[in-house]
């Protein structure tokens, strides 16, 4: 009979993909705490904050979702997100915004290339991506919605964002 694997039973494949998580204005520290700890679960490089948020992950509630996985992701904390972005952009980072706009495409129809590096954007839970940062972005993608809602919280599009990143790159 199987049984649930405990943290000393698991075995974690590492990942083939060079994914790195920008915020744009996230500010709940519950989804701040998941994001984290998706981005372990996921084999994320890198997470950047902006420097606002340095205390947030001191918040017990931050400490509670994350269930100490800040000690596994690095964080860069940044003054300036358009600064940032132009940074990243001159590494060659290839720039993907999670959001529904006019013209995003679906993550699933999207090819993602094992030869390139990712920055996978979210925004603000209550706004989105900036129009600063859309501006700036390689390419803008969404999740196909089904039922009459046109949003879902940021640390699920988050969740569903690797997934299917690591899905195709790992396959």
């Amino acid at each position: 009979m199987s049984h649930q694997l405990t943290h000393t039973e698991l075995k974690n494949k590492a990942s083939k993909a060079e994914i790195y998580i920008l915020l744009d204005d996230v500010a709940s520290p519950a989804n701040l705490g998941s994001i984290f700890r998706l981005a372990d679960a996921f084999g994320v490089q890198k997470i950047f904050l902006h420097e606002d948020l340095k205390e947030t992950q001191s918040s017990t509630r931050f400490k509670r979702t994350s269930r100490s996985t800040e000690k596994y992701v690095e964080t860069c904390f940044f003054k300036n997100i358009t600064e940032k972005i132009l940074e990243l952009k001159s590494k060659n980072k290839k720039l993907i915004g999670l959001e529904l706009t006019s013209e995003s495409q679906g993550i699933n129809t999207y090819s993602f290339n094992a030869n390139e590096a990712y920055i996978l954007i979210f925004g603000n839970e209550r706004l989105g991506i900036s129009d600063e940062v859309l501006t700036q972005l390689d390419i803008c993608l969404h999740i196909d919605l089904f039922g009459q809602n046109s949003s879902i919280n940021v640390a699920q599009s988050c969740g569903i964002g690797l997934y299917e990143i690591t899905r195709q790159l790992n396959s």
